[in-house]
Protein backbone atom coordinates (compact mmCIF):
# COMPACT_ATOMS: atom_id res chain seq x y z
CA UNK A 1 0.00 0.00 0.00
CA UNK A 2 2.91 2.52 0.75
CA UNK A 3 4.81 1.81 -2.39
CA UNK A 4 1.79 3.02 -4.75
CA UNK A 5 1.58 5.88 -2.77
CA UNK A 6 5.27 6.91 -2.78
CA UNK A 7 5.55 6.34 -6.80
CA UNK A 8 2.89 9.03 -6.93
CA UNK A 9 4.84 11.56 -4.50
CA UNK A 10 7.58 10.79 -6.30
CA UNK A 11 6.28 11.55 -9.49
CA UNK A 12 4.58 14.96 -8.22
CA UNK A 13 7.70 16.07 -6.77
CA UNK A 14 9.83 15.58 -9.79
CA UNK A 15 6.64 17.55 -12.51
CA UNK A 16 6.39 20.42 -9.74
CA UNK A 17 10.54 20.40 -9.25
CA UNK A 18 10.83 20.25 -13.21
CA UNK A 19 8.27 22.84 -13.70
CA UNK A 20 10.03 25.32 -11.58
CA UNK A 21 13.11 25.06 -12.58
CA UNK A 22 11.75 25.71 -16.12
CA UNK A 23 10.45 28.76 -14.75
CA UNK A 24 13.25 30.16 -12.83
CA UNK A 25 15.36 29.88 -16.02
CA UNK A 26 13.46 33.09 -17.79
CA UNK A 27 14.21 35.00 -15.28
CA UNK A 28 15.19 38.46 -16.96
CA UNK A 29 18.87 39.03 -16.61
CA UNK A 30 19.52 35.67 -16.20
CA UNK A 31 22.41 34.05 -18.14
CA UNK A 32 22.21 30.09 -19.80
CA UNK A 33 23.92 28.41 -22.32
CA UNK A 34 22.83 25.73 -24.76
CA UNK A 35 25.25 23.21 -26.73
CA UNK A 36 22.80 22.76 -29.93
CA UNK A 37 22.41 22.29 -33.62
CA UNK A 38 21.41 25.62 -35.20
CA UNK A 39 17.94 24.29 -36.98
CA UNK A 40 17.19 27.35 -39.08
CA UNK A 41 18.82 31.21 -39.25
CA UNK A 42 16.87 34.08 -40.00
CA UNK A 43 19.57 36.78 -40.92
CA UNK A 44 16.94 40.17 -41.33
CA UNK A 45 15.10 39.78 -38.44
CA UNK A 46 17.69 38.63 -36.44
CA UNK A 47 16.82 35.23 -34.91
CA UNK A 48 18.22 31.56 -34.79
CA UNK A 49 16.32 28.51 -33.88
CA UNK A 50 17.96 25.78 -31.74
CA UNK A 51 16.83 22.87 -30.11
CA UNK A 52 17.40 23.51 -25.84
CA UNK A 53 16.85 20.04 -24.75
CA UNK A 54 13.12 21.21 -23.11
CA UNK A 55 12.04 22.13 -26.91
CA UNK A 56 13.21 24.67 -29.98
CA UNK A 57 14.30 28.24 -28.80
CA UNK A 58 14.25 30.86 -31.16
CA UNK A 59 17.14 33.04 -30.14
CA UNK A 60 17.74 36.91 -30.64
CA UNK A 61 21.00 38.45 -32.16
CA UNK A 62 22.15 41.66 -29.68
CA UNK A 63 23.28 44.65 -31.91
CA UNK A 64 26.63 43.48 -32.05
CA UNK A 65 26.03 40.05 -33.35
CA UNK A 66 23.05 41.24 -36.26
CA UNK A 67 25.41 41.59 -39.10
CA UNK A 68 27.28 37.90 -38.37
CA UNK A 69 24.62 35.23 -37.69
CA UNK A 70 23.97 35.16 -41.57
CA UNK A 71 27.29 33.48 -41.53
CA UNK A 72 26.24 30.36 -39.31
CA UNK A 73 25.35 27.24 -40.87
CA UNK A 74 22.29 25.36 -40.40
CA UNK A 75 23.19 21.91 -38.78
CA UNK A 76 26.26 23.60 -37.35
CA UNK A 77 26.41 22.90 -33.48
CA UNK A 78 27.04 25.90 -31.64
CA UNK A 79 27.70 26.78 -27.87
CA UNK A 80 26.05 29.93 -27.19
CA UNK A 81 25.60 32.03 -23.83
CA UNK A 82 22.46 34.20 -23.87
CA UNK A 83 20.76 36.74 -21.75
CA UNK A 84 16.70 35.83 -21.06
CA UNK A 85 14.49 39.05 -20.74
CA UNK A 86 11.68 37.06 -19.23
CA UNK A 87 8.30 35.84 -21.04
CA UNK A 88 7.50 36.62 -23.33
CA UNK A 89 10.47 38.00 -24.85
CA UNK A 90 13.08 35.63 -26.70
CA UNK A 91 16.64 35.47 -25.04
CA UNK A 92 19.07 37.71 -26.70
CA UNK A 93 22.48 36.23 -27.57
CA UNK A 94 25.70 37.33 -25.59
CA UNK A 95 28.64 35.30 -27.11
CA UNK A 96 28.71 31.82 -29.26
CA UNK A 97 31.69 29.28 -30.28
CA UNK A 98 30.80 27.26 -33.97
CA UNK A 99 31.55 23.68 -32.94
CA UNK A 100 30.78 22.29 -36.30
CA UNK A 101 30.50 23.81 -39.56
CA UNK A 102 32.20 26.25 -41.95
CA UNK A 103 31.51 30.04 -41.11
CA UNK A 104 33.34 33.13 -41.29
CA UNK A 105 32.40 33.94 -37.71
CA UNK A 106 33.37 31.00 -35.84
CA UNK A 107 33.49 32.58 -32.29
CA UNK A 108 31.53 35.61 -31.01
CA UNK A 109 32.92 37.30 -27.99
CA UNK A 110 30.05 40.06 -28.03
CA UNK A 111 31.02 42.48 -29.69
CA UNK A 112 33.10 41.25 -32.79
CA UNK A 113 34.37 38.50 -34.51
CA UNK A 114 37.29 36.46 -33.69
CA UNK A 115 39.16 35.20 -36.66
CA UNK A 116 39.15 31.15 -36.79
CA UNK A 117 41.90 29.58 -35.79
CA UNK A 118 44.51 28.70 -38.03
CA UNK A 119 44.79 24.46 -38.97
CA UNK A 120 48.09 22.86 -38.22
Amino acid sequence: MLRPLTFVLLLVFMTLTATLAWAFTDEPGKEGSFYSPIIRVVPDKGFILINSGNGILWLKASEAAMPHIATLPVGGLIDVVVVFQGKPNPPVIKLWKLASGESTCPEFDGKQCLPPAKKK
